[in-house]
């Protein structure tokens, strides 16, 4: 090869490696969005996952089902709460009831759904929460997601106006999100709450019931009212569509947080898939994008079940995860920030 052919080599791929660190030196040097990590389903055991230990998760997640969890709830106010906001952990408390479907007497007529939310006490069970809770106003924030999978509440599900009972409920449960809001302002300065969506509610519409995606509509001036955004990812089958329209769609009215997410049948595969297309730094860019703050895990069965799947999941973390304003996480693994980044792909 001649010395002038040799030149015209060295050259064209100097030109070719400056193309490609123009295109690349953008995406290296910009600075990832923050996105809140949670880990449930109780703090007290969340805070002991690998996950946490080893990453910057933010948040620990508590699940309240129904009035006797206030019983042990209440003896954390002195010691575990005030422990993990001086570590400077968010806690976010899930208000979930399961109760039988009835019917109830409201200001709208009869209802039919769930009564515990449309009780006497429930407002007093509430505050209970908020003082056993409370953190500081200028500390780590107490996120609540209030009636997650709220739809599911009346007797007919995923509509707001099926029949006169369910929408009788509906409209009554808005009235008592609001009061409950207005509890938690009062007695949590550091609350932010949010109305907890199911969602699968953006997988059909059906307007002429307000099913489907239409049943957003008839919530939006709740959502206006509340602090942020709330829904749910469980579904069995896949959960990538779901996030990225849920987060779409809420994100119109406020900042978003995935409030739990898990396979509802503890599909390792359906995880696995969930992960390796919501974890990717493009998904997560246009998530942050789109609204999304924070995101909890259920639990950490499924990502100790899989290596790669953890490292995949601990790498996404480590670059998106935010931590709370002031001294950094306490965690037994020492610096949390030494992850690699996250790949494209698993």
């Amino acid at each position: 090869m001649s010395v002038t052919r040799r030149i015209a080599l060295f050259c064209a791929t100097l030109l070719a490696v400056g193309v490609f660190s123009l295109a690349l030196a953008p995406r290296m040097l910009r600075t990832p969005p923050q996105i809140r990590f949670g880990m449930g389903p109780v703090a007290s055991s969340a805070i002991k996952t690998r996950l946490v230990a080893e990453s910057p998760v933010g948040m620990l997640s508590t699940w309240y089902n129904d009035p006797a969890d206030l019983t042990w709830m209440m003896n954390w106010k002195h010691d575990l709460v005030a422990q993990f906001y001086a570590a400077n952990y968010s806690l976010h408390v899930i208000v979930f009831t399961d109760g039988p479907e009835v019917q109830i007497g409201t200001a709208y007529g009869s209802a039919c759904g769930r009564s515990y939310p449309l009780t006497h006490r429930f407002l007093d069970d509430m505050r209970q929460l908020a003082d056993t809770f409370a953190g500081a106003p200028t500390g780590p924030p107490l996120y609540i997601t209030l009636f997650t999978e709220f739809q599911t509440y009346a007797c007919s599900d995923n509509a707001w106006n099926p029949d006169t009972p369910t929408n009788a409920y509906y409209r009554a449960l808005k009235d008592r999100y609001l009061e409950a809001l207005a509890v938690f302002h009062q007695h949590a300065p550091n609350a932010r709450v949010s109305l907890g969506w199911g969602g699968w509610q953006s997988r059909w519409d059906d307007p002429s019931i307000g099913a489907g995606r239409s049943m957003f509509q008839y919530f939006a001036d709740v959502m206006r009212a509340s602090d942020f955004q709330s829904f749910q990812a469980m579904q069995s089958d896949s959960n990538v569509a779901d996030v990225h329209a849920m987060v779409g769609t809420l994100g119109e009215y406020g900042p978003v947080m995935l409030a739990h997410y898990k396979p509802n049948d503890r599909s390792q595969a359906t995880f696995e898939r969930d992960i390796c297309a919501l974890l990717t730094e493009k998904s997560l860019y246009d998530l942050a994008a789109a609204g999304l703050f924070a995101w909890s895990f259920m639990d950490d069965t499924n990502l100790s079940a899989s290596e790669d799947i953890f490292r995949f999941a601990q790498a996404a973390v480590g670059r998106f995860g935010a931590e709370p304003a002031g001294q950094p996480m306490h965690s037994a693994a020492g610096d949390k920030s030494a992850v690699s980044s996250p790949n494209d792909s698993c």
